[in-house]
């Protein structure tokens, strides 16, 4: 009671009244920045004033007010608590949460960020490269059977024999503690996968919509590795057109024809398979074998498989990039062969 006592109080003296004091208190305090989960790596240095933490928290958009931030940690007493180290805050935690994270950290726990549409191969490189762990420790924990008999979401026969978890490792930034080694890390990603695919979008994507047929989480996911390889990151749209595209061919039993699927079978992201590539036979060439590759190519990200479980009903067949970054989208192959004319390709 004596804590509420001094809250109020301190709000009075900015000059609010009590009723709309509490209200500011509730809205600063307890009410987080966003409803929807979005990841900020934070650190604090040694000796770091509380008043540049709360600027800090500030700049990132991770609270509200400084002021409030100030009072907050002020009447808790908890600035002095802060602990020196490395973070991942989210932006639907509230002030009040924020602040109780802050309190435990530890200089010995590393961030590691992995892009969204990363393979497997690419994000062990990401964790050498951190220091975390050698590339293949990492692909050895990543490749554990066992993980199958915890996540439901797991295929049973996975497609790829090398990385038969391929695609569920979700690319986020973590915070690792070097105690919980690879595995503790490779948890993280597929505790996380299962946050961002949970009951309801699995029970979604059993039901057909307009624009796509029922699928499976398996499919979702390589369908969204793909996506997350091909489509234009720079404009949200295209992630949901570009999955359309793969929809309406898989509808009409017309080839994929994604060149990103290839790469991923001859073990890098560029340069464009040349023409004799073009002709390997492998199921995942997808220009010469019918239908989804055998499994995931990428670990996709939110926003991929988000577009594939509610891509927008199109009549598109193709698509291309232009020379600009401008992904275009056409219905038949005289328009797609035209503007490639007036536009170019990427990379050519």
């Amino acid at each position: 009671m004596k804590r509420l006592a001094a809250i109020l109080l301190l709000i009075a003296l900015l000059g609010f009244g009590t009723s709309k004091g509490v209200d500011w208190w509730n809205f600063n305090v307890n009410t987080p920045i966003s409803s929807s989960s979005h990841s900020v790596p934070f650190h604090i240095d040694l000796g770091e004033a509380p008043s540049q933490i709360g600027q800090d928290l500030y700049t990132l958009g991770l609270i509200r007010s400084t002021i409030a931030f100030d009072l907050y940690t002020r009447v808790t007493n908890t600035a002095p608590k802060f602990e020196a180290g490395s973070f991942v805050l989210n932006k639907n935690m509230s002030l009040a949460q924020i602040v109780d994270a802050l309190q435990h950290g530890t200089s010995d726990q590393k961030l590691i960020t992995f892009p969204e549409g990363f393979p497997l191969r690419e994000q062990a490189k990401v964790v050498e490269t951190k220091k975390i762990a050698t590339a293949a420790e990492y692909l050895a924990a990543a490749k554990d059977p066992a993980w199958a008999s915890t996540y439901t979401f797991l295929p049973a026969h996975p497609g790829n024999a090398d990385a038969p978890y391929e695609g569920y490792l979700f690319p986020d930034t973590y915070l690792i503690d070097p105690a919980g080694g690879t595995r503790g890390l490779v948890k993280q990603q597929l505790d996380q996968f299962g946050v961002i695919f949970s009951a309801g979008v699995r029970a979604q994507i059993a039901q057909g919509t307009a624009a796509r047929p029922a699928e499976t989480i398996q499919s979702i996911v390589i369908l969204a590795s793909m996506v997350d390889r091909e489509a234009n990151a720079v404009t949200p749209t295209d992630r949901g057109n570009v999955c359309s595209v793969y929809y309406n061919r898989l509808k009409i039993n017309m080839s994929l024809g994604v060149d990103a699927t290839l790469l991923y079978a001859l073990g890098r992201l560029t340069p464009e398979p040349t023409a004799a590539e073009l002709q390997l036979n492998s199921p995942y060439n997808t220009r010469t074998h019918a239908g989804l590759p055998p499994g995931p190519i990428s670990n996709p990200g939110k926003a991929a498989i988000l577009a594939c479980v509610n891509p927008p009903q199109t009549q598109y067949l193709f698509y291309f990039t232009d020379r600009q970054g401008v992904t275009h989208f056409e219905t038949n192959q005289a328009d797609f062969d035209r503007d490639i004319q007036k536009y170019g390709v990427s990379g050519s």
